[in-house]
């Protein structure tokens, strides 16, 4: 009974842990966060899928060169069916020849092995070229998942830059109401004309459009951010824009940043890596010359014994061991141009260097110099916004009191929006701008 009890409990908390964790893993793609989404990115993205394969396949290649060490082993047998010899013994063919009787029947078991010692050092270049490769694939993959996170922190940004202009279209239209209202009251008093209505409740109408149009094109950044996730399409999903904004503004010495960037750039990386490659191939073009020696052994059964003759029918063993040593000397002439090209090909490699080396400095600059523009327009935009308010606040008193037109209080109400817009625009982009000086950091 007690068994049974306690059987019975430990089922109930198995039951409800999995449960626990099924929750903490659902995920809610009602209101998707930044941070999950980019995980989700990592794991469907095609082009990361295709990196990791790539990086798998180089990892694979580095293994596969180093047996490459190991030694050639083959087993060989065969079975043939001989013809008598005839042996030419008076100096030529047009002479009588004399018959040998052989065996009919020859066949062999043969077991050999070869094994390099030296191929001009290509065996120990070639390793050390898979290596870089391996490293370059490593490196494309983290370039891709930051290309892929800049592209998602991007359309959320342009998500949340469409939901506060809509928040912001949305008090608009209740403002209107409230408008359009007092001037009813106005005109059933007298004191303005049914045109004046008329343009107050097609203020109202133009905001209402806005406020669709936003909404669509929140729509079709949520549709974008779904195909980058590669989610299906019948996946309902929106998304969290909350938590996107961060205090730091991030600006420090630019000659500091361009060796931080530097430091960390993927494609500085990889160029550096394409250098060493190309130094690489260029031993590996000067081992062309170079002696090659590999070492080999041989032991099996033969027969007939054709280490006689006429050859024995007799089933013989026999084995050899040695060393062979080549040297290629037509290469000497033919590697000559080979060798022009290996230092042409270095030589571009250099360039590319310099040249990454030029944009990483440019693009820090120009990042830099963005994001200390953005903070600036902010503060003027504050104040912009702070005058536009007082003023329309003005209009709509002397409005209300019929000292101004509807016409100076509608272009007040829409140089207030217009400044209210403006500064949530700038806003926006000062974080995107942070962001971006981030990626070309290498910290995002």
């Amino acid at each position: 009974m007690i068994f049974k009890f306690v059987k019975y409990q430990l089922l109930t908390l198995l039951l409800m842990l999995s449960g626990l964790s099924y929750a903490q893993n659902k995920i809610d793609y009602n209101q998707l966060k930044l941070s999950k989404a980019i995980e989700i990115g990592f794991q469907n993205n095609k082009k990361l899928q295709i990196s990791a394969l790539k990086t798998n396949i180089a990892e694979l290649k580095e293994k596969d060169l180093k047996n490459e060490k190991l030694p050639d082993v083959d087993f060989h047998t065969g079975f043939h069916v001989l013809s008598n010899l005839r042996q030419y013994e008076d100096g030529g063919f047009l002479k009588p020849s004399t018959k040998y009787v052989v065996p009919r029947m020859k066949y062999d078991f043969t077991l050999s092995a070869e094994i390099p010692i030296y191929l001009g050092g290509k065996l120990k270049n070639d390793e050390k070229k898979s290596e870089i490769e391996t490293n370059i694939s490593k490196l494309q993959v983290r370039k891709d998942e930051r290309e892929l996170r800049m592209q998602i922190i991007t359309a959320y940004l342009q998500a949340l830059h469409l939901q506060e202009q809509q928040m912001l279209i949305s008090d608009k239209m209740r403002e209107d109401s409230v408008v359009i209202k007092q001037t009813e009251s106005l005109k059933k008093n007298g004191l303005v004309t049914y045109n004046e209505v008329l343009r107050t409740e097609l203020q109202l109408s133009n905001h209402k459009m806005s406020f669709t149009e936003l909404e669509n094109e929140i729509s079709i950044i949520e549709h974008q951010i779904k195909t980058i996730l590669a989610l299906p399409e019948n996946q309902e999903m929106h998304i969290d824009t909350n938590d996107l904004f961060t205090n730091e503004e991030y600006l420090g010495l630019v000659d500091e940043m361009i060796l931080e960037a530097m430091d960390q750039n993927e494609s500085l990386k990889i160029a550096k890596d394409d250098l060493n490659l190309k130094e690489i191939d260029k031993k590996n073009t000067r081992a062309n010359t170079l002696p090659k020696i590999t070492a080999g052994a041989e032991y099996g059964y033969n027969y007939p014994n054709f280490m006689f003759f006429p050859p024995e029918e007799y089933l013989n063993r026999n084995g050899m061991i040695g060393v062979n040593v080549s040297i290629p000397l037509s290469n000497f002439f033919k590697n000559k141009q080979k060798m022009q090209i290996a230092d042409r090909n270095i030589s571009i490699a250099k360039l590319e260097i310099e040249e990454e080396e030029e944009q990483i400095r440019h693009d820090v600059f120009a990042a830099n110099k963005r994001l200390e523009e953005s903070i600036e327009k902010i503060k003027i935009a504050e104040e912009a916004i702070g005058q536009a308010k007082e003023n329309y606040r003005i209009v709509r008193t002397k409005y209300v009191n019929k000292l101004s037109l509807i016409t100076e209080l509608i272009d007040a109400d829409n140089a207030y929006l217009e400044a209210q817009s403006n500064l949530i625009s700038l806003q926006i982009n000062k974080q995107l701008k942070y962001y971006q000086l981030q990626y070309v950091l290498g910290n995002l």
